[in-house]
């Protein structure tokens, strides 16, 4: 497996823990400030917690249902790990419930008039950093020094653009093939973190020395969870349909320049049409969005940058399993992309499998498992939702680890047995808790453990909170509650969750080494 990941994806980049240069002590600076302004924010959020016409103000704002969906019927849940759960994109910045019915168009909760990732600012709010904010775009940037794109002409007005939230099939219960080793570099172990130890960042963006630390931020905007985090997100996840062209659109861009990696997720749904409609996976192996997936991946090569994509996220829930098409479809749908992605020069794009991660479909993995060849890292999600009223039967806290392990045990002891490798990176996709009515100081610690359990699953190269809401009592918004923002900004603090600088350093010269390849190629042509 060794030289076929090189054949792929080159020799890693290898950082020494210790350089320095003048840009990380801005850098440091920096992170000073905006960890100041990260403490204001949470007295803000906890005067507003203390206030109830303050908070009344505040819950005004409202987005489409969200989140997890009620285990199928006549199924258990463990404690810790509900049957089934799925949260795609729905308008308002959010996904919805996979088992409640969507809402029609121009109906639903506010917000639903804009689309997911709409190049649109919330209301009554600037465009990012024009608010009073401090200025992140200038400090980013210097994450990925030269990476920004030239400006284009009308780039301040940017316009309003829609995302959400098989060759041979298989394998599908066939015998499977012998797993192979892990993909070079292999990770530092459990516990062993980035602080002065050796650095090495694989072109498909798995580190040896931590992980990345990001979100699927609350009306598409980072901003306001990283000012108040006090850092920025590594990792932003945005929501489209597999007919758009415009992929990475103009926010995508921006963001990218300013140093964070995009998780495009491109969904079997018609985002172009009215009510998006889902797409049959057999309609996409037959090439009928060929012409829109061809746009997207000269798009993503356009970026230059590495970016994360999946196809049709938690393909194992109720709302997606044998709704779209059979098992195999999907596994033929999933190859298509990759291989037409890669045919059209999008080798910078990096393909996320994920899955729910529910104890109750892991059964189903099996037969939805692409191929090592066609899939980077795996992923799945991690929520607890106690007195959610769409979980009704949840009466019990399930922390970070414990919504986390029984997929991570399962790819590990399993997944050789079905052809999947356990060595690959795991991005853990979507994670959060509701607020802990009866203990609030639980919903402070649920966050703040996560680092502490990461550190004991090496595999886990990646971490994402969904900051969204599916009900009045189903919030997962930290900026929502002064306890999860707490414990979420100290988490972000923590080392294990912060690739050091030298790294990202090396990521922006291999993408400018590529660019001006990429060029010189061009210019022989």
């Amino acid at each position: 497996m060794g030289e076929q990941y090189r054949a792929r994806h080159g020799e890693p980049t290898e950082v020494r823990g210790g350089a320095t240069s003048r840009i990380a002590g801005r850098r440091a600076a920096r992170r000073r400030t905006i960890r100041a302004a990260g403490v204001l924010v949470a007295l803000a959020v906890a005067v507003a917690t203390a206030v109830p016409a303050v908070r009344d103000a505040i819950g005004e704002e409202g987005a489409a249902p969200a989140g997890p969906e009620d285990p199928e019927p006549g199924s258990s849940s463990p404690a810790g790990a509900p049957g089934d759960v799925s949260s795609p994109p729905a308008e308002g910045g959010a996904p919805e419930p996979s088992g409640a019915p969507e809402p029609e168009p121009g109906q639903g909760a506010p917000h639903t008039d804009a689309a997911v990732g709409a190049e649109e600012s919330p209301p009554g709010e600037e465009e990012t950093g024009s608010s009073g904010r401090p200025d992140l775009a200038e400090w980013l940037s210097e994450w990925f020094p030269g990476l920004a794109p030239e400006q284009e002409e009308g780039q301040d007005q940017e316009q309003n653009e829609e995302q959400e939230p098989e060759p041979d099939a298989g394998p599908s219960g066939g015998p499977a093939s012998s797993p192979s080793p892990p993909d070079d570099p292999a990770p530092a172990g459990p516990g062993s973190g980035p602080g002065g130890a050796d650095c090495e960042v694989s072109r498909i963006l798995e580190p040896t020395c931590g992980v990345w630390w990001g979100a699927s931020p609350w009306q598409n905007d980072p901003a306001p969870l990283e000012e108040a985090a006090g850092r920025p997100m590594d990792i932003v996840y945005t929501w489209h349909g597999v007919d758009q062209t415009n992929i990475p659109n103009k926010r995508e861009r921006r963001l990218a320049a300013e140093g964070r990696f995009i998780h495009a997720n491109i969904e079997a749904r018609a985002f172009e049409r009215s009510g998006r409609p889902d797409l049959d996976y057999r309609d996409i192996i037959a090439g009928e969005y060929d012409d829109a997936l061809t746009a997207q991946a000269r798009g993503i090569a356009d970026l230059g940058s590495p970016m994360f994509v999946t196809f049709d996220h938690e393909a194992d829930a109720q709302k997606r399993y044998n709704r779209r098409g059979t098992p195999e479809e999907f596994v033929g749908a999933w190859r298509h992309i990759v291989d037409l992605y890669r045919r059209n020069g999008a080798d910078n794009a990096v393909f996320v499998w994920n899955v729910t991660g529910w104890p109750g479909n892991l059964d189903r993995l099996p037969s939805l498992w692409p191929g090592n060849d066609h899939v980077d890292w795996i992923s799945w999600e991690a929520y607890n939702m106690t007195g959610c009223e769409l979980q009704p039967g949840w009466d019990h806290v399930a922390s970070f680890e414990e919504a986390m392990a029984p997929a991570y045990r399962w790819i590990q002891n399993e997944g050789p047995k079905h052809g999947i490798d356990p060595g690959k990176p795991v991005m853990i996709g979507e994670m959060g808790t509701v607020p802990i009515a009866d203990d609030p100081r639980a919903t402070a610690q649920w966050y703040a453990d996560i680092p502490e359990a990461l550190r004991g699953y090496e595999r886990v190269r990646a971490v994402k909170l969904w900051d969204g809401t599916t009900a009045p009592t189903c919030d997962f918004r930290v900026l929502k509650d002064e306890h999860a923002l707490r414990g979420f900004a100290k988490a972000g603090r923590d080392p294990y969750v912060n690739i050091p600088d030298p790294a990202r350093e090396a990521i922006a010269d291999a993408v400018k080494r590529a660019r001006r390849a990429r060029a010189e190629h061009s210019g022989q042509n």
